[in-house]
């Protein structure tokens, strides 16, 4: 019983201790009234905190230097350098990489309204051209219609003159005929005798 509970201990234990964990930025550096370790500590320096460089110590690899609130005093070189820590750049990182997104969303918005507006003028050229087709083929149908209207109408026009042509004809024959009759009767009429008065 009791190896069991032992063996409880050891596995809740060692699971606690197996979660990740990340070190802190928020460090600072000790400022040395010497340079070297053997001097007392006069304060502390944050960070990326800019200091000036005075005097630098070849013996203890120590550098004096002036804080910004005119604290001066000796730190390690290995604990100085001449970019700033990462701690200071990651906000303006994070503003660039935000300006960026920002940027990054901007143009896919614009590209998104570029191709919306594409796909709109390009059904808008579908429907431009469909209307056309129906137009063009209602023309089509129309231009067939009037040349057939127009054919009908030569036809009756050409009916029309021969049928004027044959009345013309009709009526001359008949004329013709009507005036031969009346000459050939006209001699047989009995004329009538003149009447001589006489006194």
């Amino acid at each position: 019983m009791k190896s069991i509970k032992f063996l409880l201990c050891l596995l809740f234990s060692s699971t606690s201790f197996a979660a990740t964990q990340y070190v802190s930025d928020d460090l600072s550096i000790y400022m040395h009234s010497g340079p070297s370790l053997e001097y007392r500590i006069i304060g502390t320096v944050e960070v990326g905190t800019p200091v000036s460089t005075l005097k630098y110590n070849e013996a203890t690899k120590f550098m004096q230097v002036k804080s910004p609130t005119g604290r001066v005093g000796w730190v390690k070189l290995s604990e100085l350098q001449k970019q700033p820590p990462a701690k200071k750049l990651l906000p303006e990182v994070q503003k660039k990489l935000q300006a960026s997104e920002d940027k990054l969303k901007t143009i896919n918005d614009d590209n998104k309204q570029v191709m919306a507006d594409k796909v709109q003028a390009i059904i808008d050229k579908d429907s431009l051209i469909a209307q056309l087709e129906s137009e063009k083929k209602t023309l089509r149908d129309t231009i067939s219609d009037l040349e057939t209207r127009n054919m009908e109408l030569d036809l009756l026009q050409d009916t029309k003159d021969e049928r004027v042509k044959m009345e013309w004809l009709m009526y001359g024959g008949s004329v013709l005929f009507f005036g031969m009759v009346v000459g050939l009767i006209l001699p047989f009429v009995p004329r009538r005798k003149k009447r001589s008065d006489s006194w």
